[in-house]
């Protein structure tokens, strides 16, 4: 299937669950994929039950999306199935629109939620988050950069995002920046989905859109150049850390999913995971809880 038709799928099905609540099963229960780590206590309803019921805007590869048989897929999938081997329980998904997933782990419909949302303020007053990845931005545009982005100075450029995104937020900044030193203004078109957006970059509709590396990378190469990354990270954003969302207090939830990770840490299997996916230089080890932003 062609990646940007890809993405627009994923992105209708996600829309299609939200309609009929507030998300839908991705699949069936994932099996654990490691083994459980002794000394882990975990809160009696989900030791209980068996299975973690873990949301996620599945249209967001690599991280996550849905494969040809409409079943969870990525490599964030990836880790939260080795994280719950180690819990010792199996592992349901649910796709969830992006805007609702904070309210579905702050309501207690889902156990924790994937998405590396960015750990800012505003969520810290509702949700804890449980930080494992900083990643830098980069600047992606069409082939052959028709319009002369460049990442050191994108002042006057055109730019297209998801609503309600990290990347739409640090566009305030860079707008915030060039009105300070009277450059051009920056302008901004926010789009529904990823699909929609990546195939309004490929008809010029805009001139650039903010990326995480492995999104940038993944895209250049599914759409064979048509899209590419540019070289340099945008190093003047501050960068929020982002990672899986949890019930405010829900601490018992978090000390053993912490505990499950760092058990993956010291046998090995994080590190590798984070590498085979070209992620482990926008990783925070271990993670950290509630972090704050940093700069590159």
């Amino acid at each position: 299937m062609n990646y940007l038709r890809k993405l627009s799928a994923v992105a209708v099905f996600v829309v299609a669950a939200t309609l009929t609540g507030c998300g839908s099963d991705a699949g069936n229960s994932s099996a654990p994929t490691t083994h459980a780590a002794p000394g882990i206590a975990l809160p009696a309803g989900i030791k209980q039950a068996g299975v973690v019921n873990v949301a996620g805007y599945m249209a967001f590869p690599p991280y996550r999306y849905l494969d040809a048989s409409g079943k969870p897929a990525g490599f964030e999938i990836d880790l939260a199935k080795a994280v719950a081997g180690k819990l010792g329980v199996k592992i349901e998904f649910h796709s969830v629109e992006f805007p609702a997933l904070i309210p579905s782990i702050s309501n207690g419909r889902y156990d924790w939620s994937l998405g590396t949302l960015s750990d800012t303020e505003e969520r810290r007053k509702v949700v804890d988050i449980l930080d494992w990845a900083r990643p830098a931005y980069v600047v992606q545009v069409q082939g052959g950069n028709p319009h002369g982005v460049d990442p050191a100075q994108l002042c006057g450029v055109t730019f297209g995002h998801l609503q309600g995104s990290a990347q739409a937020s640090a566009f305030d900044l860079i707008a915030a920046d060039c009105a300070k030193r009277g450059a051009p203004a920056p302008k901004q078109i926010l789009f529904q989905d990823p699909g929609t957006q990546m195939q309004a970059l490929q008809n010029n509709r805009f001139d650039a859109a903010l990326q995480n590396p492995p999104a940038g990378a993944q895209t250049q190469r599914e759409t064979k150049g048509a899209l590419v990354v540019l070289p340099g990270k945008v190093s003047t954003i501050p960068v929020d850390p982002s990672g899986w969302v949890f019930a405010k207090g829900n601490t018992e939830l978090e000390k053993a999913v912490s505990q499950a990770i760092q058990s993956l840490i010291q046998d090995g299997t994080w590190a590798k995971m984070l590498k085979d996916n070209d992620f482990l230089d926008y990783a925070i080890v271990p993670p950290t809880l509630n972090t704050k932003p940093t700069t590159f």
